[in-house]
């Protein structure tokens, strides 16, 4: 008896997993990429179907372990009938179809049908979006980089034709640099995310919520033209076809700090992040440059005073390097309204040394060539990538739906400068000495957007964003010692003066504000 119910429910347990039902989705674009709303999407000898919205796109649930045809058609357009179409559990069911424009015949009504499988017609909608792009483009879809293992943008954006990446981040089209690219997230042009150079940082967005990425190589009218390398479209997901978290965890070894050296600046507990805390910030009592000019030199003396006496780095054992990622989605029904969003974090920490030559050379009257300056600099550097990106989309019905998509990124480069040489234009021309650097770099931008079908071929898109770029360099110092001789005592050589050979602290810090608009 006992033998009979388990056999039982192993059989329960196995009609029930057969059964189960699994979410198929997909597009619908027409051949000039653009989203078919109201298509109709049926399935054929079986009850069931649904249309699409107004960005083109479907979705409704299939049992497993069974083949479905599925018929897409919609008026002005050839109905295609797509075969052997097949959900599983185990990966995500995206079928994306492409229509092609039906001919008008002159006598009479013609119709017609095209007919494919679902796996020809998956890697044909590719091909044809690619194709039907209407300028000179590299195209790459959420299909492509799910069987690809890239954790980033970045990664996605190395594989193709024509592009490099520098840094791990920063992008090259066809051999131009990086500043002579624009980048747009979801149809919204960005900014730079470095305060002192046009360029944007691509390892900030996963690749798991990348819907599809456009490098265009050739001028569009619709698009800005602020670049000669490339304008790189990225489009994030909305709403997620179902639920997902992924957790990525990586290491490394760098051989020319692990179990060496190390040097590190006396910084905050907040370092590790790449934010200060304030431990280098202005000394209490420093307000702004024209009240301090203000001040009497013995009310200056006690400011200067106040300030931190950190001028001799810590020796430390470089950790390894270290990155993590985790992103996820879910698509839930919350009061009758599709609600999906999409949330992702990132942190990456490397350790690098640097064995730097820095030379200075002069040619006297007779063309004789002499090395004026010599030094040999060893810099120890951390860098820190941390950020957050996040997106909730709201489906109000098939022709309305608002987005709000946020990203924020800190990126810090924290170095210490060891100094070793000579310079023969000074009296005192051995020369030693350090510098600290922490240079602590802010992105933010946030996006409302909306797309509205008012009527059949009338539709209404806008947008609104506000952006926020931030650079910071809290108690950037150097200072250099010199002698005469090797007999002699290290000086400090300090001048009041802004040159490079003194000693000097310098705090800077720029801020931009964006604010972006339009339908």
């Amino acid at each position: 008896m006992r033998f009979r119910l388990q056999l039982l429910f192993l059989s329960l347990m196995t009609f029930s997993f057969a059964n189960a039902q699994v979410k198929l989705s997909g597009k619908v674009i027409n051949d000039k990429n653009e989203p078919v709303q109201g298509a109709s999407v049926k399935l054929v000898g079986v009850a069931g179907g649904t249309t699409t919205d107004v960005e083109g796109r479907y979705t409704f649930n299939l049992a497993t372990g069974k083949k479905y045809t599925i018929e897409f058609s919609a008026i002005g357009y050839l109905a295609k009938t797509v075969s052997e179409v097949e959900v599983t559990t185990d990966n995500v069911n995206e079928l994306n179809i492409t229509l092609e424009v039906q001919s008008k015949e002159i006598e009479g009504v013609v119709v017609r049908s095209q007919a494919t499988t679902a796996r020809r017609e998956s890697t044909a909608s590719l091909i044809a979006f690619q194709k039907n792009t209407n300028t000179v483009a590299s195209v790459i879809s959420a299909e492509s980089i799910r069987r690809s293992p890239d954790r980033n943008t970045g990664e996605v954006l190395k594989r193709t034709p024509g592009a490099s990446i520098q840094d791990g981040r920063f992008l090259v089209v066809r051999g131009l640099a990086d500043r002579y690219n624009q980048a747009m997230l979801n149809g919204i042009l960005l900014t730079s995310t470095e305060p002192d150079r046009k360029t944007f940082s691509f390892e900030l967005i996963p690749a798991q919520m990348i819907d599809n990425i456009v490098i265009n190589k050739a001028f569009v009218p619709e698009y800005p033209g602020e670049w000669a390398g490339g304008l790189i479209q990225v489009n994030t997901k909305d709403i997620p076809t179902k639920g997902f978290f992924n957790i990525q965890i990586g290491t490394g070894v760098n051989s020319q700090t692990v179990g060496k050296k190390f040097l590190k600046d006396q910084g905050g507990k907040l370092d590790f992040l790449g934010i200060d805390d304030g431990t280098r910030g202005f000394p209490k009592g420093y307000t702004t440059k024209y009240a301090f000019n203000q001040l009497t030199p013995a009310e200056k003396t006690a400011i200067g005073q106040g300030m931190r006496n950190a001028w001799v780095a810590d020796e430390v054992n470089s950790p390894i390097n270290t990155s993590f990622q985790a992103n996820g989605g879910f698509n839930k029904k919350i009061f009758g309204k599709t609600v999906g969003g999409n949330f992702g974090i990132i942190y990456n920490k490397t350790n690098r040394f640097q064995a730097l030559l820095n030379r200075r050379n002069i040619i006297d009257a007779d063309n004789n060539l002499s090395i004026e300056s010599d030094f040999d600099d060893d810099r120890y550097l951390q860098e820190v990538s941390a950020g957050a990106l996040g997106s909730i989309s709201v489906q109000l019905n098939p022709s309305n739906k608002i987005s709000v998509k946020t990203l924020v990124n800190v990126n810090t480069s924290n170095y210490v400068t060891e100094r070793n040489g000579t310079d023969v234009s000074r009296p005192d021309f051995m020369l030693t000495g350090s510098e600290f650097r922490f240079k602590q770099n802010t992105f933010f931008t946030t996006q409302v957007t909306g797309e509205h079908s008012l009527l059949t071929d009338l539709k209404l898109k806008w947008y609104g964003s506000f952006n926020i770029l931030d650079g910071y360099i809290p108690d950037q110092r150097r200072l250099l010692y010199g002698r005469a001789s090797e007999s002699d005592p290290y000086s400090a050589i300090i001048a009041n003066t802004l040159s490079q050979q003194s000693g000097s602290r310098i705090f800077q810090s720029l801020s931009d504000y964006i604010y972006t608009g339009g339908g």
